[in-house]
């Protein structure tokens, strides 16, 4: 038998986009949460979600369940299941992940490797080694809280680590928003998109708004971790909202070098089903660059020149939607020829 042939990434195509909308956290009852697998995924999918992660606890998915008269580790059987559903439904897309606890920064899921760990990481540099065995996977932080703010910035380990939860939970029961530590550890040096995680422990998988976006030009697993890890995701918390930026024509997520300091941002928004608001431009430690207020439009392109001043390095947008609904990009990051040749 051959070789099986690895499926080639695509790159990106900027003048196709496409707005898939998912969840990147959730439990089931193979650790924490209700239903099993299977019931997950088709909720999820029934919901009209696009993609789902379930990310059950690491620490029960040693244990042992029965499928079909075979026995499997719980991690084996959302395998299974993953398998099962993305064969037959091509228009949704189920992965699996693990969620895990450190000893002092808080909760980390860890998406789309072939194998998991159990135990807390003490030390999270041995995650860089873990990962050596895991090329395909990434992670995200979750929930963040204060000693977020300790997590030194480390190169390597923002090769692995793509994203945040800058909303996490549910609007129905609890919903807590955290771009506060998003904003705090880009200010440090850390590159992350951002996203939403529902974190569901009950049977309403995507019952709620407050979603996952990514942008890419297919639905595919492949596009997928490219969008992470590249952060073209943002946070919404309508299932309705399209949305990205540019900045000198450089998509979300890329970090451009720029001559002279002049940035032009193009903000695009659109949702059928709530009217926008406001946009804000933010930039480090939560600075508000500029502000377009009393927009109460379903569209909007909006065209904005600035001129960069040295102490920022990254921008966010935000969108303010009625009811309060907010959407929060993934950044764009920009230095300067200066800034590199002063760092040599």
């Amino acid at each position: 038998m051959g070789k099986k042939k690895r499926k080639e990434i695509k790159v990106f195509n900027q003048n196709d986009l496409k707005f898939y909308y998912g969840i990147p956290h959730c439990h089931t009852n193979f650790s924490t949460g209700k239903g099993n697998p299977l019931e997950a995924y088709e909720y999820g999918r029934k919901s009209g979600l696009n993609f789902m992660f379930i990310t059950d606890h690491n620490s029960f998915l040693s244990n042992k369940v029965s499928i079909k008269d075979e026995i499997y580790t719980r991690w084996q059987g959302t395998h299974y299941y993953a398998s099962k559903l993305k064969k037959k439904y091509e228009e949704f897309l189920p992965l699996v992940g693990f969620e895990c606890k450190t000893s002092y920064y808080g909760d980390l899921n860890i998406i789309n490797s072939s194998t998991f760990f159990t135990g807390i990481v003490k030390d999270i540099k041995i995650i860089l080694l873990w990962m050596l065995n895991n090329p395909d996977a990434f992670i995200s932080i979750n929930h963040p809280h204060k000693n977020i703010r300790n997590l030194t910035y480390n190169p390597i380990l923002n090769k692995l680590i793509t994203s945040i939860e800058v909303g996490n939970g549910n609007p129905a029961a609890k919903y807590t928003r955290h771009d506060r530590y998003y904003f705090g550890l880009l200010d440090v040096g850390w590159k992350l998109g951002a996203i939403n995680g529902q974190d569901n422990h009950k049977m309403n998988f995507g019952d709620s708004e407050n979603l996952t976006v990514y942008i890419g030009n297919e639905l595919s697993k492949e596009a997928l971790v490219d969008s992470f890890r590249s952060m073209r995701t943002y946070s919404t918390e309508s299932r309705f909202l399209k949305f990205y930026f540019t900045i000198n024509d450089n998509f979300m997520g890329e970090t451009i070098v720029v001559s002279d300091n002049k940035l032009k941002f193009m903000i695009f928004a659109e949702d059928i089903r709530y009217r926008i608001k406001e946009i804000c431009i933010i930039t480090n430690k939560n600075t508000l660059v500029k502000s377009i207020d009393e927009i109460n439009l379903n569209h909007i392109k909006y065209i904005y020149e600035h001129k960069r001043e040295e102490s920022e390095s990254w921008y966010v947008i935000k969108v303010i939607e009625e009811n309060n609904r907010i959407a929060i990009s993934s950044p764009i990051f920009v230095t300067s020829n200066e800034d590199i040749l002063g760092n040599t």
